[in-house]
């Protein structure tokens, strides 16, 4: 091999080495200059700001839950509904019942509508300037609690400092969700089309799952049932689910 080829490969190979270390030595020089940047703009206020937020949520949750229990699982009463606005479960004999991923889905629009208010655009914190994007949430109903992830994304700025939070996940609403959505929907399906509805069923279920049950006759063919659930509470308020039935005399 020509020894002037070789020194020429040679003198390339070192350009590339060269370039390399230049390459890995420019990242790492960004990885330590991100950290500082994070680490000044890491101000206690940005804690302060995402406590804030979890504890909005957390409190919102509660209260969409609540709500959505007495109406029925609903955002809004959905047009199989009576008079009063009570979804009805039960019609023409056959079971109404939303699925359990509709109310997670209702829950979840309850949600976003209202936690963009909760914050009170961010009033309490006059010494940052804080935007917030639109907010997304995913809901999962489990037996004894409502899991709440939501991404609620805002800017944090002070001075020529910028910091951006975004993801709230597992946070905890301590109701018995879907032991109660189990119930009544065992009770839906233990009806009797000609005869109405099943009273040793629902006493059965009631105690087998620690649950009171009321109704009331909201017409000759209508009655709306009320599952309470006086272990899951907030705020000295019992859970309650609201739906109605309706039999053919």
């Amino acid at each position: 091999m020509n020894k002037n080829n070789l020194s020429d490969k040679r003198g390339q190979l070192s350009i590339f080495i060269i370039i390399a270390i230049m390459l890995v030595a420019s990242f790492v020089l960004f990885i330590l200059i991100r950290e500082r940047i994070q680490s000044r703009i890491a101000m206690p206020e940005i804690n302060a700001v995402r406590t804030y937020i979890e504890q909005c949520i957390e409190d919102t949750g509660a209260e969409v839950v609540y709500e959505i229990g007495e109406n029925g699982g609903y955002f809004f009463p959905p047009e199989l509904s009576t008079g009063s606005g009570v979804a009805y479960y039960y019609i023409n004999k056959e079971s109404q019942m939303p699925s359990k991923a509709q109310i997670e889905n209702e829950i979840s629009l309850y949600l976003n509508e209202k936690l963009f208010f909760c914050t009170r655009n961010f009033d309490n914190f006059p010494n940052l300037e804080i935007i917030q994007g639109e907010i997304s949430s995913d809901v999962s109903i489990k037996s004894e609690e409502v899991v709440l992830n939501v991404r609620y994304p805002v800017r944090i700025s002070r001075d020529n400092d910028t910091a951006v939070i975004r993801d709230f996940n597992s946070i905890k609403i301590p109701v018995r969700f879907g032991i109660v959505y189990d119930s009544i929907r065992e009770t839906i399906d233990r009806q009797e089309p000609s005869r109405g509805i099943c009273i040793s069923c629902i006493l059965e279920i009631s105690l087998k799952n620690d649950l009171y049950v009321n109704m009331f006759d909201y017409d000759e063919e209508t009655v709306i049932l009320t599952f309470r659930d006086e272990n899951s509470k907030i705020n000295e308020k019992a859970f309650r689910f609201v739906f109605a039935s309706r039999y053919e005399k």
